[in-house]
């Protein structure tokens, strides 16, 4: 009968809900100190237990939602500013506003907000990875000389001769990939400013990742006991039937 599998499917899917909200969260809290990530917020919505159909009204007021369970739909990337930190070092470099830095790698072009550059044995700017950063035609940016200035709108002037402009990116449909780099199709920011001398900090508010946290296990630890209140009912059921 479906009330004997219904029950035990819509708590079930509950407490792996709540597993994914603590291995989501835990990650973000992990990563409040690398410089530039960006938090993960998960899509919840609601399925029936009986036909597997999504449903948009989930309220419980309506009758019909009476074998309605929670499912992870998508994971979202909250892409907002992170708070912007001094570090003095002229090849760190910070975007405030829209976009992203343009680098290669070997699976081609990726998108990143951390700037912490150096340079390579040949001069080329490049990532902690060695990955080239590259300009506003996509073009390696390759420095020559000592005295490194960059103006706010990403001009980059070396001994005093402007040699080339950061290439700064919008990705509306930006994906990530790992902790620093994303994919996406990339349009010319315009709203930016960049900072030299600047990091951009993790956007994850560590107080508000904990209390995520506290309410997902004590949450996970209501359905594990109701899915054991259900187990000893359903047994006690079959002993009567018997």
């Amino acid at each position: 009968m479906a009330l004997d599998y219904q029950p035990l499917f819509i708590l079930s899917g509950g407490m792996l809900l709540q597993e994914r909200k603590l291995a989501v969260t835990t990650n973000n809290l992990a990563n409040i100190n690398t410089p530039s990530f960006k938090k993960d917020l998960l899509e919840i919505g609601a399925w029936y237990a009986d036909n597997g159909e999504q449903i948009q009204n989930p309220s419980p007021e309506n009758p019909t939602n009476n074998y309605v369970y929670p499912m992870i739909t998508n994971v979202h990337t909250d892409l907002s500013q992170g708070p912007l930190r001094q570090t003095g070092n002229p090849l760190d470099f910070a975007i405030e506003g829209d976009g992203f830095f343009a680098v290669r790698t070997p699976e081609g072009i990726r998108y990143t907000r951390k700037g912490m550059f150096r340079l390579d044995a040949e001069g080329f700017l490049v990532t902690e990875e060695g990955y080239r950063v590259l300009d506003d035609q996509e073009r390696e940016i390759r420095i020559r000389g000592n005295d490194i200035k960059v103006d706010p709108q990403g001009n980059i002037y070396v001994d005093g001769q402007r040699i080339a402009t950061f290439g700064i990116w919008v990705l509306p449909d930006a994906q990530k990939e790992g902790l620093d780099y994303f994919s996406g199709t990339p349009q010319q920011a315009e709203n930016f400013r960049i900072f030299q001398g600047f990091i951009e900090d993790s956007n994850v508010n560590g107080i508000m990742e904990m209390v995520n946290i506290i309410n997902a296990s004590r949450a996970h630890e209501v359905y594990a006991r109701l899915i054991q209140s259900l187990d000893e009912i359903q047994g006690r059921v079959n002993n009567i039937i018997r």
